[in-house]
């Protein structure tokens, strides 16, 4: 930073601070925004201070030598639990300037743990690394950790967990309370992110073998270590230390978030969360900070005590605000703290009488801070702060509508359909796990409750691309059919079908057996016919289908069903859309926009026949065979021309999106159009019973990524309604003009007459960290969605992408 730009910054930091009321001037009024404030004030001081952390530092009285001013290493556990704190401050702070910090603090780490592979002081920062692994996708952030923690899968402790300070070997499992806090929320948040349960099933023994160590049912807290089993407090209570548990409370709000809704052990947790809630309650003091000694009484410890405190604020708020812990019981509880926190800021943003490093009650001091404390108290404020605004807001609707996250880790292509339904009020998604194993995924979210219901593997190790996605098909018995396949690597389909009250459980794996390799699943239902189709990539790599009379469980012989005629090895790309009757419409191409300048075309399929838009007859599949395009009607003219080397695209060639037909039956087409590697374009064509209304209506701006010149971040019609229209682009739609260079999500009415020059498009995401790619509209019962994939996507088999989106 400039001097001149950083003494206004200094400056405009200490009028900030001189705004506050002294400790002892009067009492604090607790809202939201004096929350942020002082939150802010104690952020700010940390991170101006850093790099002279001993100056301020708390020490005993009568120190040990490992007691001292030094710096601490960036990746020591002390450090990590500053970082924990500071990056649930950095996700309500509306400042990028507390994310680019930890950014800075990751990559000058190489974003490796610290150097003892089984201490779970040494892990904590992980739990940072992750939560902006989740933010920007970056594999970086994510493989450290998880080499490490694969390692330790390949290579267990089993030894004992009672405590001896001198035997370095009894820290390689989690004998100590603080470890419940250092080590399992970045176990159970690797587990989220990769979608891999070993994480999560480690997690839980190791975390059961402490609890059944330390854990007293009799006072419903945990003793520190296996030392303390026998020492006693003045007034003969057993001794729990306070941060101690503070660790072990802060961790499960930590980590509760992250445990899947459906795992049968998340309950485990909950009841100890809820249990130690209640135990905290009964034993704050007056001053509204718990002792040193939780049971010790103001008697044992006269000095108030801040990171133990903390601690529990932040995970009672929690509580609160997750609806788990009833607000009105809780909530004095919680501001009874806060006051006493507050208390302890110095007017320049010191948080004071942080007890010292150690492992047992003992000092505290006004002046004197410690960076853990300091995480502490920014969690704390974090969570207050979302609980006293909430509380304040009478109307929450006024707000943005909420993006959720249904489900992480999850690619998809746009070739496959249905890649999500909601069924019985829940959203089930269908993905392929990137950066990792490579698993054909699904899932579910509840829309009644808004919350995840979790996730499962229908395939492991399916290779991580995004064309292997699941399509689904929902039966009459409320059973769900998955298809799935890998890109045209197999000669074979795989099928599964879920129970029917619960979409994360599926049985046996079943194969379609097929001459030729096959990909691209789409299935459509036609009650007429009482036929499931599976029309998909197989036959000469051109469309194919085959057909089931009992709802998936058989499967007859595949039927050629488009046959490619451009001079070569061509692939038509075709997207199939069903008014679920009679009709499948169909929009293709004649081949691949990469090697030819491909047009658009369109038919229609019912009965075994091929008909225009119009009704007229084209052929019959049986007796005369496959479509040709030149047979089809064609709704856009391609360039025709070949493959360009230094452009990697055909010169003006389209490619489908997307197709629905209307309540009349009329198709409507959404797809892009390549004009050079920077401009691409939107188009809808629209069928209105006499004529083709084909026009431009976005800029699509740029490639995804180099190899793949044509692919965008797609445009979407909405199946209930064709004039509402999604689009992903990274430049303004209307004018083509650069964003922030990543896609992001836009959406219009666009009628028979709008185009580009006067669609009115509003703009859904604002992400400059993202891609926010390939919407969909996913109509339902009583909710529909508009679900998109969010994340970091460099090639077809290397992303990192979560299914999020909108609630209607």
């Amino acid at each position: 930073m400039r001097p001149i730009a950083h003494a206004l910054w200094l400056g405009t930091l200490s009028l900030l601070l001189g705004c506050q009321h002294t400790p002892e001037s009067q009492p604090h009024e607790i809202t939201p925004e004096s929350v942020k404030t002082l939150t802010k004030q104690v952020a700010d001081w940390q991170i101006e201070h850093f790099e002279e952390q001993g100056k301020y530092r708390a020490l005993p009285q009568d120190p040990p030598d490992w007691a001292n001013r030094e710096q601490y290493h960036d990746l020591e556990w002390h450090n990590g639990a500053l970082y924990a704190g500071m990056n649930q401050w950095r996700q309500i702070a509306e400042d990028p300037k507390y994310t680019q910090w930890l950014m800075m603090i990751g990559e000058r780490n190489d974003w490796a743990l610290h150097k003892r592979p089984y201490h779970a002081d040494d892990h904590t920062v992980g739990q940072f690394y992750l939560a902006l692994y989740e933010d920007f996708n970056d594999p970086e952030m994510l493989e450290p950790v998880r080499e490490q923690f694969n390692w330790i899968l390949d290579n267990p402790k089993t030894g004992t967990l009672v405590w001896d300070a001198e035997d370095t070997h009894a820290h390689d499992r989690w004998g100590w309370s603080d470890a419940l806090f250092m080590a399992p929320p970045v176990w159970a948040r690797l587990a989220k992110v990769t979608g891999e349960d070993k994480y999560l099933e480690f997690m839980h023994q190791e975390y059961m073998a402490t609890y059944e160590l330390l854990w007293s049912e009799e006072d419903h807290l945990f003793f520190r270590d296996s030392s303390f089993f026998e020492q006693r407090e003045k007034n003969d209570e057993n001794i729990y230390w306070s941060r101690g548990n503070g660790w072990v409370f802060g961790g499960l709000a930590l980590m509760i978030p992250d445990l899947p809704p459906t795992w049968e052990e998340r309950d485990f947790y909950l009841k100890l969360y809820k249990k130690m809630a209640r135990k905290l309650k009964a034993i704050q003091r007056d001053d509204g900070t718990w002792s040193m000694g939780l049971l010790g009484g103001v008697a044992g410890y006269p000095i108030k005590e801040t990171s133990g405190t903390s601690s529990f604020t932040f995970g009672l708020a929690w509580g609160i605000n997750q609806g788990i812990l009833d607000r009105e019981t809780y909530e004095p509880v919680v501001r009874r703290a806060w006051q006493a926190l507050a208390d302890a800021v110095t007017e320049e943003g010191l948080l004071g009488h942080v007890q010292p490093v150690g492992a047992a009650p003992g000092d505290s001091f006004p002046d004197y801070t410690e960076v853990y404390g300091v995480g502490a108290f920014l969690a704390a404020g974090s969570e207050l702060y979302k609980m006293f605004q909430a509380e304040q807001s009478d109307d929450k609707t006024a707000s943005a509508p909420a993006i959720r996250t249904f489900m992480y880790n999850g690619g998809w292509c746009w070739f496959q359909d249905p890649r999500a339904i909601i069924h019985k009020g829940q959203l089930i998604v269908g993905g392929v796990a990137g950066n990792g194993a490579g698993d054909a995924a699904v899932g579910v979210y509840d829309l009644g409750s808004d919350a995840r219901q979790g996730r499962t593997t229908l395939h492991k190790h399916f290779d991580h691309d995004d064309h292997n996605t699941p399509a689904f098909y929902p039966r009459e018995d409320d059973t769900l059919l998955a298809v799935y396949a890998r890109h045209s690597t197999e000669n074979k389909h795989y099928y599964r079908f879920s129970e029917q009250n619960s979409y994360l459980e599926w049985g046996e794996e079943h194969t379609i057996e097929a001459e030729e390799p096959v990909t691209y699943m789409n299935l459509v239902h036609l009650d007429t016919e009482n036929t499931l189709y599976n029309f998909y990539r197989g036959i000469d790599w051109n469309p194919t289908l085959v057909t089931s009379k009992d709802e998936g469980k058989t499967w007859g012989d595949a039927q050629h069903f488009i046959q490619n005629e451009v001079e070569g090895r061509h692939r038509p790309y075709a997207r199939y859309a069903s008014n679920g009757q009679d009709t499948v419409g169909v929009s293709f191409t004649d081949a691949h926009p990469r090697d030819y300048g491909t047009s658009l075309y369109y038919t229609e399929f019912r009965n075994g026949n091929f008909y225009n838009a119009d009704g007229t007859f084209i052929k019959n599949l049986e007796e005369d065979g496959p479509l040709r395009p030149s047979e089809a009607e064609k709704v856009f003219q391609g360039g025709e021309g070949g493959f360009r080397s230094m452009d990697l695209s055909a010169e003006y060639s389209a490619w489908t999106s997307s197709i629905v037909l209307d309540e009349h039956g009329h198709p409507h087409i959404g797809y892009s159009l390549y004009l050079s590697n920077n401009d691409q374009r939107y188009r809808i064509a629209s069928w209105d019973g006499e004529k083709w209304i084909d026009r431009e209506v976005a800029h699509a701006g740029t490639r995804l990524y180099e190899r793949e010149a044509s692919y965008t971040g797609l445009i979407t019609l909405n199946p209930e309604d064709p004039t509402e229209v999604a689009i992903s682009t990274d430049v303004n739609p209307a004018t083509g003009e650069a964003l922030n260079g990543k896609h992001q999500i836009f959406r219009a009415i666009i009628g028979p007459e709008d185009e580009t020059s006067n669609a009115e498009w509003q703009q859904v995401t604002h992400d400059p960290a993202r891609h926010n790619i390939r919407p969909m509209f996913v109509p339902g019962e009583e909710h529909d969605a508009l679900v998109w994939l969010r994340g970091q996507y460099n090639t077809y088999t290397d992303y990192y992408m979560d299914a999020v989106g909108l609630i209607e």
